[in-house]
């Protein structure tokens, strides 16, 4: 069962023709590469190994296009440019092929230098993926393990051979181990989105860190899969988990897409087409996607217009929706104790009708715990439970403040996002000024940006054992973006240094997190060095693909003494397991980093996008340096 994952709602019907789908439970010109180079590297008119680069000289071998104003470059294979010259009658534009012995990186042609065509070990029909030398004029092997960046590459072919299944990321399990030529099902896409947004992250950085044509086209085609899953419900603002043509019985979604599920909805109609999707969101799905999202809509520029503008959609949408003010009736259980349906009035939600209950929403919460409310009809990202809560009859007075730092920091982030994508846009300057204004000023219920921040220098609350360690990427991930594109100077002050450097940071610094302490160097200036070269160091540990669960006993490894006091098989807490020695996980950054024991499943692997996306962050930030820049995955 090789390959047979489609990629893209533009290729969803064919996969259900072919008999991949499911079950359900938990024409841009820039972005087509020319395998038909004059160049040895080139694809089907290219030589055999070791067939050179030579091809035409600069300014050679280009069509034309329509006039254009000067600026970057665009790599749309690994010698070759789209770039705007003067032609003799103005500027247009010109496919341009890089002199002998250079490539194009970043759109322009470097000596000496290339970036990534295609992926590992893919086929075109004429041509076969593989790795080029430019320094040696060879076609070499990828080095997995003493190269990050061969290392990339790798993850990057398993997860698109094996753990895509119609656009979105799962974890892919095998009939075979340990050859891994059969995957059985894919589980765990009751998460994809959040994982298939951090995939679109990871190739979104890459794009800006290489310019790299492949990238380009997995950031085009993530992006595509991710707005069907934002508007297949017909609900705005509402991002479904998973979503696979309707009717199909691939076992690769096996248990997760379970049409006797209640959270499952099967045979939806949009876009001219029947589908089933995986419901009842959760927010962390949404981070993964508006981490994407914002990072894909500076990654592809003007010339990708329209698939910015299907990100610009719904970043809106959605924002506009958690700004509305609306009345909800709405069902409460309440430390333990059921409260009767009554009206509340509703902000910073989207709303899911279908799964309402006699149109009412229901919600359940534990003040022990209020990182982990169960919600049902809606998702909500409100910074104070209070808000809501203090509506429920007789006793809502006197409940307290129940502060929601990750809540407050998604909230905060994914307006910025959305004033982002709107800056600057003609169309959209009615809602870049709304967005704006409610950002800034909103006096009502709920506050402003400042009452949020307020909330986000809390942190959160803390994980005596890590049982609940994902919610430290919860507020990661969107910190990210809130800290990198805020651009009031008082507030980056204190989102740097109140909310990351004071409540988040403190609680990483230990723990050999090379993903968080990437966010937290981008973002912080003056950081201490070394947290840039352990974090380097330890993602260099990273095992390689394919990732399997693996048995884990470290708990006679002197390292790893002494052990924690009160909780079971795990290390002291001033430390943490070496990212080489961690036990399996399925993104291995929002996963806590003590454990010192795990059982064996062979057949289980991980899609590796904890490695693309630390690696690639790390990358467009300088923290790593291309251990190949002479080499890159070309046509043969």
């Amino acid at each position: 069962m090789r390959s047979p994952w489609i990629i893209g709602p533009s290729a969803l019907l064919l996969g259900a023709a072919l008999g991949f789908g499911p079950g359900c439970s938990s024409d841009d010109e820039t972005s087509t590469t020319t395998s038909g180079s004059t160049s040895g590297v080139g694809g089907s008119g290219g030589s055999g190994t070791g067939g050179g680069t030579g091809g035409s000289a600069q300014g050679g071998g280009g069509g034309s296009g329509g006039p254009c104003t000067p600026g970057p470059g665009i790599c749309i294979s690994h010698d070759t440019r789209h770039v705007c010259l003067d032609t003799g009658s103005g500027f247009h534009w010109v496919d341009e092929t890089c002199p002998t012995g250079s490539g194009c990186v970043n759109g322009e042609c470097v000596v000496g230098q290339c970036t990534d065509e295609c992926t590992l070990n893919e086929s075109n029909g004429t041509a076969d993926c593989e790795l080029y030398d430019m320094a040696t004029d060879s076609w070499v092997t990828v080095e997995v393990d003493t190269s990050t960046h061969d290392r990339a590459r790798a993850y990057g072919m398993w997860l698109r051979r094996d753990g895509l299944a119609y656009g979105g990321v799962g974890n892919a399990s095998y009939t075979d181990p340990p050859a891994y030529t059969t995957v059985e099902y894919l589980g765990g896409l009751g998460d994809s989105a959040i994982w298939t947004g951090s995939y679109l992250a990871a190739e979104a950085l890459r794009l800006k860190a290489t310019g790299a044509p492949v990238a380009r086209r997995n950031v085009i085609e993530l992006v595509e899969t991710l707005h069907l899953w934002f508007n297949v419900s017909g609900e705005p603002g509402l991002l479904t988990r998973f979503v696979a043509p309707a009717g199909a019985t691939h076992p690769v979604v096996l248990g997760d897409l379970d049409c006797n599920s209640p959270r499952c909805h099967c045979g939806v109609s949009y876009d001219g087409d029947s589908w089933d999707y995986i419901g009842h969101i959760s927010r962390d799905q949404y981070q993964g996607v508006m981490l994407g999202y914002a990072l894909a809509y500076e990654a592809l520029g003007d010339g990708d217009e329209a698939t910015r503008e299907l990100i610009r959609q719904d970043v809106v949408e959605l924002v506009l929706e958690l700004m509305k003010d609306r009345q909800v009736p709405i069902e409460i259980t309440y430390n333990g104790t059921p409260i009767p349906a009554f009206p509340a009035t509703m902000r910073f939600v989207v709303l899911a009708p279908t799964e309402m209950t006699n149109g009412a929403v229901s919600l359940v919460i534990d003040t022990n715990n209020t990182d982990d409310s169960e919600m049902y009809g809606f998702q909500e990202f409100i910074p104070d439970l209070q808000d809501l809560l203090s509506q429920i009859p007789i006793i809502g007075g006197a409940i307290p403040t129940i502060p929601r730092a990750g809540s407050a920091v998604m909230l905060s982030s994914f307006f910025r996002v959305a004033l982002l994508v709107t800056d600057g846009v003609a169309s959209y300057q009615d809602e870049h000024n709304q967005l704006l204004d409610y950002f800034n000023n909103h006096s009502g219920d709920g506050g402003n940006i400042n009452d949020w921040l307020n909330i986000a220098k809390w942190g959160g609350t803390e994980n005596t054992c890590g049982e609940k360690y994902y919610g430290n990427n919860i507020a990661m991930q969107p910190l990210y973006n809130l800290a990198r594109l805020e651009d009031d100077a008082a507030r980056l002050t204190i989102i740097r240094n109140e909310v990351l450097g004071l409540a988040y940071w403190p609680k990483y610094v230990n723990t050999k997190n090379s993903f968080f302490s990437f966010i937290y160097a981008a973002n912080v200036p003056g950081h201490d060095p070394a947290v840039v070269t352990s974090a380097a160091q330890q993602l260099s540990g990273f095992p390689v693909p394919p990732r399997y669960k693996r048995a884990v006993n470290l708990l006679t490894d002197p390292k790893y003494l002494p052990h924690h006091a009160t909780c079971p098989n795990q290390v002291n807490h001033d430390t943490a397991v070496d990212v080489a020695d961690r036990v399996w996980a399925d993104f291995m950054w929002q996963r806590h980093p003590w454990a010192l024991v795990d059982t064996e499943h062979l057949a289980l692997t991980a899609p590796g996008v904890d490695y693309l996306a630390a690696y690639w962050l790390g990358r467009q930030h300088q923290f790593m340096a291309d251990d190949t820049p002479s080499r890159c995955l070309a046509w043969h």
